[in-house]
């Protein structure tokens, strides 16, 4: 699949058991930009015996460019080669980010206190000279 100038290719998914009682599915996903590899991801499922419910985990790559999430949403329980991904890419993301902490920065210069300026009055007294009759 290509999203953008990435292409996102499905490897694999793994399904076991762990010895905290959860069933765990994670796929791994090649990520390529531009013709050239860069980077896999693992996303997963958790599932919780006990509580029955499940957890979705994403695989994320996060540069000052964009982010991209890939989740792993659905897979044949009898086989592993086929999978079905939720994929999401927010370009300019961490831009937003810094906006955000420079509002604040500028939030707190501006609310900084001015010196107080403290004027002082001088008494200054002055003698006339003496008139000489």
């Amino acid at each position: 699949m290509t999203v953008g100038n990435y292409t996102i290719t499905y490897n694999s998914l793994t399904i076991w058991d762990t010895n905290d009682g959860r069933n765990v599915a994670r796929a791994v996903v090649t990520i390529s930009q531009n013709g050239r590899v860069v980077t896999q991801l693992y996303p997963r499922r958790d599932y919780y015996y006990e509580s029955q419910q499940s957890m979705t985990i994403p695989g994320v790559r996060r540069t000052a460019a964009d982010d991209l999430y890939v989740l792993l949403v659905d897979w044949q329980p009898i086989t592993s080669q086929g999978a079905t991904f939720k994929i999401y890419h927010n370009p300019l993301i961490n831009w937003l980010w810094f906006g955000a902490y420079v509002f604040i920065f500028g939030t707190l210069v501006a609310a900084w206190p001015d010196r107080e300026i403290v004027i002082e009055r001088a008494v200054i007294t002055v003698r006339a000279p003496a008139l000489e009759a």
